[in-house]
């Protein structure tokens, strides 16, 4: 049967000297197997031509160039097209967090069917996703965070830290009970590590607490998802999130949309 290769699509907002989002796309490459598709972002405050973005890329034949659609379907019909299984992102601060987020780049973020890795001005260059970090607060979607940790485990036998929320509420923890049940079933099917870390944080701060964790260290991934809820709100809510941890934190976020309908990746 006829494999399709799979992509990593890079969203280029500035051409960075230090190539950084570069790095962390050929580490995901050789993990997964895959190749790099790299575009302009659409949303970019200087439209980049296709000889800048080429010569940026001229030492990395891994990499090449796609021009994107302004189609309302995008970026959702690139990613089944090209079977694109991770979009790759270095945020712009100074245009990505504005109260107004019109034409802004979370808005492809948000309703991608597939997670996207977010990098900051803070993260470095070293990118091996060895060690993963996942918050477990008390939603039932937390679930999808361990479906993704899975790939990092089985591809890169990467070891997957577990920190659940501590709820009073026992419907709550009756939740994140379950979810660590899943966990440990799905998990030990596969031949990686896996540790589940002791916290007394609650659901709320359970994300922050993951980032202050001493085992993440500079190159790790954080897991995270957005929220259910559509609409402004949802991006305004979700964006202030994000800006908070890319500022504070310098680590990768892989960032899940609960209940979209996936492209999953496939082992190389």
């Amino acid at each position: 049967m006829y494999k399709k290769d799979q992509h990593i699509l890079i969203l280029i907002q500035n051409l960075n000297p230090n190539k950084n989002t570069l790095h962390h796309a050929l580490a995901l490459t050789k993990i997964f197997n895959a190749k790099i598709l790299i575009a302009s972002s659409p949303y970019s405050k200087k439209e980049l031509q296709q000889t800048e973005i080429e010569d940026y890329i001229s030492d990395t034949p891994e990499a090449s160039f796609i021009k994107l659609s302004q189609s309302d379907h995008e970026p959702n019909s690139c990613i089944e097209k090209l079977n694109i299984i991770f979009m790759l992102i270095q945020i712009d601060e100074k245009n990505d967090f504005k109260i107004f987020l019109k034409n802004n780049i979370f808005n492809w973020v948000l309703k991608a069917k597939i997670p996207t890795i977010l990098l900051g001005n803070k993260t470095s260059n070293k990118a091996d996703y060895s060690n993963i970090i996942i918050p477990i607060d008390h939603k039932k979607e937390s679930k999808e965070k361990m479906i993704w940790a899975s790939y990092f485990g089985r591809f890169n036998k990467a070891i997957i830290h577990l920190i659940p929320a501590q709820e009073k509420d026992d419907i709550y923890m009756k939740t994140i009970r379950n979810t660590l049940l899943f966990t440990k079933k799905m998990f030990t099917q596969f031949n990686f590590d896996y540790k589940i870390l002791k916290s007394e944080t609650s659901s709320k701060q359970i994300d922050e607490e993951a980032f202050k964790n001493p085992l993440t260290k500079e190159s790790d991934l954080v897991i995270l998802m957005t929220g259910k809820t559509q609409g402004v709100f949802f991006l305004r809510f979700n964006s202030k999130k994000i800006k908070h941890y890319i500022r504070n934190y310098p680590n990768p976020i892989l960032l899940i949309n609960p209940l979209k309908d996936y492209y999953l990746p496939c082992e190389g």
